[in-house]
């Protein structure tokens, strides 16, 4: 039975564990031995930028370089490959908890009085760092700062945390991740070592769902169209086989691909993705209709068209900041759907539609 010791985060997931707490890492093989070597010859860049799509383990990866860091806090004597995680160690423990003075793990923050997560990294969040960073670590250790996603924080909390970019105090990291590159200030990734992580191979994927007792398909054609509809991301996985995803997503197509919005289908989605009680399904369609916009300007970017891949870019941004507002003033989320279903079918109708 799995037991939950880390913070609720604000894209939790009920009995997933949280990367603060997951001892398993698969997959970016390459990528974990380059940054342990680079610790261990002391030149570890002070600020890593882990870009990749979200649900592969960038967040874990962080977790697990920082578990590497203060087991072995003289690099010199650090292994050449992160090492294994320890669950009954106390670093672990701390991390797991939020609790390690040497850790400083910056996210959207819990509005408490509104008993919900903040849609954006604010800059009082980002402030936090100098506090952090002011206070005596043991013995000299490394302090480590992890911005998860760091395409969250509004402009005010990124052009704050480029101060502490800009001149880092000895012994610290900062490692920040993001879904999209694009959604980064450039000042922002040019203080950075960007590091893309890969989508997980078909096999680490499901060895991860297995892991965490995931239902899987039987069937090898259930198995593959699994796979490629998840991206190689377990969070996606996840949410297809256990939330409902893979029923939001077809309900989505079939409503797009037909030359006219049929609009009991339209209340009918969003009725299943727009209830009290369905924040992950409300989350997921979003992400959904999100991931369509991108996915055809890269296509069109592809093809030289640049005007479709601007005109779909901004697109992207102006549902993106609506999303935000939704959240934020609390409006009704089953009239967002049905206008972003709307504005979909305009700008995408008659397209083939993809997760």
């Amino acid at each position: 039975m799995f037991e939950r010791i880390a913070p609720e985060q604000h894209d939790t997931l009920p009995d997933i564990p949280e990367p603060a707490e997951n001892p398993a890492l698969f997959g970016h093989l390459e990528t974990r031995r380059m940054l342990a070597q680079a610790y261990r010859s002391g030149k570890m860049h002070h600020a890593l930028l882990l870009a990749g799509p979200q649900g592969i383990g960038k967040a874990t990866l962080a977790y697990h370089l920082a578990n590497h860091i203060f087991t072995h806090p003289d690099p010199r004597e650090a292994p050449e490959d992160l090492v294994a995680i320890d669950t009954a160690s106390q670093s672990f423990r701390l991390l797991a908890q939020g609790a390690h003075p040497g850790f400083l793990h910056l996210t959207r923050p819990r509005n408490d009085r509104e008993k919900k997560f903040k849609t954006v990294i604010t800059v009082d969040e980002i402030r936090r760092v100098s506090r952090f960073l002011g206070m005596t670590t043991q013995e000299g250790g490394f302090r480590v700062i992890l911005v998860d996603p760091a395409d969250d924080m509004n402009t005010n909390a990124a052009n704050a945390l480029l101060k502490s970019l800009e001149e880092p105090p000895r012994r610290t990291l900062f490692i920040l991740t993001t879904h999209s590159l694009g959604r980064l200030l450039p000042t922002i990734r040019s203080r950075c070592q960007t590091i893309k992580l890969q989508p997980l191979p078909d096999q680490d994927l499901f060895t991860v769902l297995q892991g965490i007792g995931a239902d899987m398909p039987e069937a090898s054609e259930e198995r593959a169209l699994l796979a490629a509809r998840s991206s190689g991301s377990v969070r996606n996985a996840v949410l297809l086989t256990q939330f409902g995803g893979l029923e939001i997503e077809q309900a989505l197509s079939g409503v797009l691909g037909q030359p006219k919005l049929n609009m009991t289908d339209v209340f009918r989605l969003a009725d299943a993705a727009s209830g009290r009680d369905r924040q992950i399904q409300f989350d997921l369609f979003n992400r959904l209709a999100l991931d369509r916009i991108a996915e055809r300007a890269r296509l069109a970017g592809e093809e030289g068209d640049t005007c479709t891949a601007a005109s779909l870019a901004e697109l992207h941004e102006d549902m993106r900041t609506q999303l935000i507002e939704t959240e934020t003033y609390n409006l009704d989320r089953r009239q967002h759907i049905i206008g972003t279903i709307s504005t979909l079918h305009t700008k995408l109708g008659g397209m083939p539609q993809a997760l």
